[in-house]
Parts: C-alpha cells; sequence; structure tokens
C-alpha cells in the first residue's frame, strides 16, 4: 500500500493536491479509513512528498510581457 502511495505521489502526472485526496484514494482503493495526521506524517515526513499543487499566478498577468522578458533575459 505504501509502495503504491509513493508511486502515484511521485508520478509527473500524477499527484494529489490534499492530504483529505490522499485518505480518499486510500478509502477508495484499500478500503482502509486512516486518520489525517497520520496520512499527513506518513507522506511529508517518511515518504518525503510534496502535494501537487501550483503556485498562483496574478490574474492581471500581461502576458506579452511575460515573453518579452523571458527573451531579454535569455540574451543577458
Amino acid at each position: 500500500m505504501v509502495a503504491a502511495l509513493q508511486i502515484h505521489l511521485n508520478g509527473p502526472t500524477q499527484g494529489f493536491h490534499s492530504y483529505g485526496e490522499i485518505q480518499h484514494w486510500l478509502l477508495q482503493e484499500y478500503e482502509v479509513d486512516i486518520p489525517y495526521p497520520t496520512v499527513h506524517q506518513v507522506v511529508h515526513y517518511r515518504l518525503k512528498a510534496k502535494l501537487k499543487v501550483a503556485r498562483p499566478t496574478c490574474v492581471r498577468r500581461d502576458e506579452e510581457a511575460v515573453v518579452s522578458f523571458k527573451k531579454t533575459l535569455a540574451t543577458n
């Protein structure tokens, strides 16, 4: 069960967005109800895995300015 969880956590397209989602997955796949603190401790401290959560971006961000910045950054 731990090996399958680790494979699911480390996959490039797979992963979880929250520890509650991991709890739900374990309940569906293995029919075990593990408390939230236990899931957090095993995933975070023992498996050293991180959740797959994207960083927030500004809604007012100018895409043209980003492209321009990346082009000038690459030339320097």
